[in-house]
């Protein structure tokens, strides 16, 4: 079956990103790791290269740090003439996977004509379940799905349940909308070299590319697969927390990256883009006022 290179971005987390290379580099079914620095701090890029002095792993640094799909297109593109892979395993330093798990997921994609991205349930580290993937719906869902208690009403509203997903191929998979962007499989043989070097959309720096991504698959004729009967474990929030620190500084990133997708892919009007600035605007009040004044967590 398919070799893998296996994608690893790091951003001022060096021991993160070390630990998981340690764990990565004994599976058989890794054939090469790449680190990509997205232009940490020079202390930390220095701890960085001496964890992993000695290891079986290809380093990289980018010239600035553009954020999540501007390091790991990085990494796509040097895969793409280094190695020539059948499957590219894009994973955040907080993960924790088993070989099992990849496995499982690249035979998901195998059986999946037409499946071009693949990954597996999501796990907290004290084994809680956690979202694992998204429909792509229109503009009103999306807004819906933007505030912290419309989400909750709505939640069967906004996302399909796991049963009523379509089934995928192998009988235990479903066909999913996108799948978060801490760990998944690209199954290579689905992508001309030209999409495979534009797969991320460099305008955006955090937050939507999974949804991106998601919305050129689908406009490729392809599929992204959910294996449900395997499990990583995410630690959410380490890796993004080096680069956007508060709740407010996360959601104000989040909030341009959702007016970029909402205009570029799901082409929205300007009165409609209008009605989204308000809607998300209130939604920020809401996440001061439940966050940062009554102290809760969501």
């Amino acid at each position: 079956m398919g070799n893998i290179s296996c994608i690893i971005l790091n951003y001022n987390d060096s021991d993160t990103t070390a630990e998981l290379v340690r764990q990565l580099e004994g599976y058989a079914s890794i054939d090469g790791l790449i680190v990509v620095d997205n232009h940490s701090r020079d202390g930390q890029w220095k701890k960085l290269r001496e964890a992993l002095a000695g290891r079986n792993v290809r380093l990289l640094r980018t010239k600035e740090n553009g954020g999540y799909g501007f390091g790991n297109q990085a990494g796509i593109c040097y895969a793409l003439r280094h190695d020539d892979p059948e499957y590219i395993m894009i994973a955040n330093p907080d993960i924790r996977i088993s070989e099992e798990t990849i496995l499982r997921v690249r035979d998901a994609l195998e059986r999946q004509a037409d499946g071009a991205v693949g990954s597996a349930m999501v796990r907290s580290p004290d084994g809680r379940e956690l979202f694992s993937y998204w429909d792509l719906v229109p503009l009103w869902k999306e807004l819906l799905d933007a505030g912290l208690v419309s989400r909750r009403i709505f939640r069967r509203l906004i996302t399909t349940p796991v049963g009523k997903l379509p089934p995928a191929a192998d009988g235990a998979g479903r066909l999913v909308g996108a799948v978060p962007g801490s760990f998944f499989l690209l199954k290579r043989s689905c992508f001309t070299d030209s999409q495979a070097r534009r797969l991320f959309d460099r305008n955006l720096f955090l937050y939507c590319e999974e949804k991106v991504l998601g919305q050129k698959v689908r406009a490729m004729g392809l599929k992204e697969v959910l294996v449900t009967d395997a499990f990583y474990v995410h630690a959410h929030s380490v890796s993004i927390d080096k680069s956007a620190g508060s709740i407010t500084a996360k959601q104000r990133i989040l909030h341009r990256s959702r007016l970029y997708y909402y205009r570029r892919y799901l082409h929205a009007g300007p009165f409609a883009r209008m009605c989204a600035r308000i809607w998300l605007a209130a939604v920020l009040c809401e996440v001061r006022f439940l966050t940062e004044i009554l102290g809760m967590r969501w």
